[in-house]
């Protein structure tokens, strides 16, 4: 997530100060170009967002008022829709006319509406590869080399396989301009990638794809089983393999989703088991 800092106060006019420091304790982190802004106004300021993705993004926001009230009370986590140019976000206004007033605020912002809770549930997802290929998932949720606490799948798979997407959706960030790799997390910096939101606003990422191995741009709409990437060997990996997550944002972290997926013919699904080898016969 980003973490910035703004402050600002009047008597006369104003004195503005503004840092913003970036923060990131995820393995596959985006940078939103969020942008938190205020007007003057009689008494008081009005506060704006601008958000240039192509998802919501949510901010969270600790003020400290100074004879200034908030016109949306004690609300401190705001969803603003994606392609938005000035959204507000709430007024500041002055309690006692006369007197001095001054606020400044932190604020942390993810990707995503945080504030989902109904995300649907029962929806079953494609394995992500061609019918009649079957590929094992050597690290699966929560596991030992780099998924503690996080719900994600690793299937081993020789690089240039095409990659299909699980469950239809937009295309939200595509990377693939890198090359190296290693088997620490100070690689993360260099994972290849594509993500896409679905219908429900999660989202899934399908990591360390080749380098140019993107078969979709930023702004497509993509169905399920179409062919969205060739896998490949870049970032925090210790081998040829293809990282699947599905999340939420959060503020701290990802809140990583399970995910149930069709196996055999179609008519049975399951969710997938770290050593278990599954084809795909749809």
């Amino acid at each position: 997530y980003f973490q910035h800092t703004y402050s600002s106060q009047e008597h006369m006019k104003p004195i503005c100060i503004f840092l913003c420091v970036l923060i990131s304790n995820i393995s596959l982190s985006f940078a939103q170009v969020v942008k938190l802004f205020h007007e003057k106004m009689d008494r008081g300021y009005i506060l704006y967002a601008t958000n240039p993705e192509l998802y919501p993004v949510s901010v969270q926001i600790d003020f400290k008022l100074t004879n200034l009230v908030l016109s949306e009370g004690d609300k401190t986590v705001f969803v603003i829709p994606s392609k938005t140019e000035k959204f507000k976000l709430t007024e500041m206004t002055v309690a006692e006319p006369g007197s001095r007033y001054s606020f400044n605020y932190t604020y942390k912002s993810t990707m995503g509406d945080v504030t989902i809770t109904n995300y649907d549930k029962t929806v079953l997802y494609d394995l992500p590869f061609q019918k009649g290929k079957s590929y094992k998932v050597y690290q699966g949720y929560n596991g030992p080399f780099s998924h503690q606490n996080e719900n994600s799948l690793d299937f081993t798979m020789p690089e240039g396989t095409e990659i299909l997407a699980a469950r239809e959706g937009l295309v939200v960030n595509v990377i693939q301009h890198n090359t190296e790799a290693c088997p620490q997390a100070e690689c993360k910096k260099y994972n290849n990638l594509i993500s896409i939101m679905h219908p429900d606003g999660t989202f899934a990422t399908y990591a360390h794809i080749k380098y140019n191995g993107a078969k979709c741009k930023v702004g497509d709409t993509v169905k399920r089983g179409d062919v969205i990437a060739l896998s490949g060997n870049t970032g925090w990996t210790s081998g040829p393999h293809l990282h699947f997550v599905c999340f939420l944002g959060g503020f701290d972290r990802w809140n990583t989703i399970e995910t149930t997926f069709k196996i055999k013919g179609g008519q049975e699904s399951a969710m997938l088991k770290e050593g278990m080898v599954y084809e795909r016969q749809y």
